[in-house]
């Protein structure tokens, strides 16, 4: 049976298409190979395991490091709670505390008692509040100095992200770059494309 020549298109159209499906398939492979397999596996008596699952831990502490240094640090939350505005805060949580302890709408209906009530609740927030300010304000500063030196964000990132089943942890990773894992699938066949191009060039000229 004499061999199927196809037609000389063919032989420029083939190069580029299949050059842009092994790029792209290859790109494919190589980022899922990131990521699996989870747990190592032995090949031909090779032990293969994903990059990022085998560089978990180091990979949890350099994401930590960089939300600490860039994004969230100790010092940063410190400063958002010196500049909480406490006042405001106090005299709502103890309006709320006294009106529940002298909320008696029966003493309310005595008339001297009732007076009486509402004169003595109006003195113990008036009183409650300035204590509870006056302590804030002296202890404030110390509080956040033992919070900033006690606050470790580094750590308690790196354990929380660290403690993640690596399907989490994939999955965390790939939130981040799943548009820029699939501009480098697409960069894959692109370039594969590129090459088949200039193989057919070569082949047209040559030929």
């Amino acid at each position: 049976m004499p061999p199927i020549e196809l037609p000389s298109y063919y032989n420029l159209l083939l190069p580029p298409l299949a050059g842009a499906v092994i790029g792209w398939a290859t790109n494919y492979a190589a980022i899922k190979l990131l990521f699996r397999p989870h747990s190592p596996i032995e090949v031909f008596g090779v032990k293969v395991q994903g990059v990022i699952p085998k560089r978990r831990k180091e990979i949890a502490r350099s994401i930590a490091r960089a939300i600490e240094r860039d994004l969230l640090s100790s010092k940063d939350i410190a400063s958002l709670l010196k500049g909480i505005e406490w006042k405001d805060e106090v005299e709502r949580a103890v309006e709320e505390i006294v009106d529940h302890r002298f909320g008696g709408e029966r003493l309310k209906g005595v008339p001297v008692i009732g007076l009486v009530s509402e004169n003595l609740k109006y003195h113990v927030k008036y009183l409650l509040t300035k204590e509870i300010l006056k302590q804030i304000e002296t202890k404030k500063d110390t509080f956040i100095s033992k919070f900033r030196d006690r606050m470790d964000i580094n750590g308690m990132v790196a354990e929380r992200i660290d403690a993640l089943d690596l399907g989490r942890f994939e999955k965390l990773l790939t939130e981040f770059i799943a548009r820029e894992l699939k501009h480098l699938e697409y960069l894959g066949g692109i370039m594969g494309f590129i090459i088949g191009l200039f193989q057919s060039a070569l082949y047209y000229f040559l030929s």
